[in-house]
């Protein structure tokens, strides 16, 4: 498994933290893009300080990939963020960030992915979309555009693709253990202790890249068993 190649965007904490621990822990090497530099004491892991809304940093990323492994196996579109107001309270720079990182970032990582990808004739593409991209949420209708827009992305790019021997899935969680309910005006109505945690979607992003390689999973939507309610 040493020469499987995994990018995780986001890497730093929640999800693409657990995703980073899943894939070394299955011998994959990881490239952990991000913004913060939080140290795994693995041989196999590489950190690149990343704006994944900057296609000049991306293409630095992506120059790293190739020169140091030339090709790439699985990518994990993680990095989100997120701002909570009713549509009328929300602000314009808010409104660009949320585009800028959740889906700008998601064009431009797979696009750059593709070009590894397709002449190898194989790869796994995998976007963290959310239960908010297929939903609507009060005081989250840009988040909720966001992913919706991801899971646009997702599906068409499947379709494109997958002739090329590239699974593209969505993941799409529901209320996740995270930062994500420390934002204001985030609301949660579960008790945290019952809702998913990062590494139950970080073992959905193993199902899918441990699968068959004639099975595609396009996509999977993960929930609390039994969320607790406040």
């Amino acid at each position: 498994m040493q020469d499987k190649i995994v990018l995780i965007t986001g890497g730093s904490k929640g999800i693409g933290r657990a995703c980073v621990m899943e894939f070394l822990n299955e011998g994959y090497t990881v490239v952990d893009a991000s913004r913060t530099n939080v140290p795994v004491n693995n041989p196999n892991y590489n950190y690149r300080e990343t704006d994944v809304s900057s296609e000049e940093s991306i293409k630095r990323l992506f120059d790293f990939v190739i020169e140091k492994f030339g090709r790439l196996d699985v990518l994990i579109n993680n990095a989100g963020i997120s701002k909570f107001a009713n549509l009328s309270d929300s602000l314009t720079e808010d409104f660009d960030a949320m585009f800028a990182v959740n889906v700008r970032g998601v064009y431009l990582c797979a696009r750059y992915a593709l070009k590894l990808m397709i002449p190898q004739n194989s790869g796994d593409i995998i976007n963290i979309a959310s239960i908010a991209g297929k939903t609507a949420i009060q005081t989250a209708s840009i988040y909720c555009a966001t992913k919706h827009a991801v899971m646009a992305i997702s599906k068409t790019l499947m379709l494109e693709v997958r002739k090329h021997n590239i699974r593209v899935a969505a993941i799409c969680p529901g209320s996740v253990d995270t930062d994500f309910f420390n934002q204001p005006g985030s609301i949660l109505n579960s008790e945290r202790s019952s809702i998913l945690s990062p590494a139950d979607v970080s073992a959905a992003c193993m199902l899918i890249v441990k699968s068959p390689v004639r099975a595609l999973i396009n996509e999977i939507e993960l929930r609390p068993t039994n969320p607790k309610k406040i």
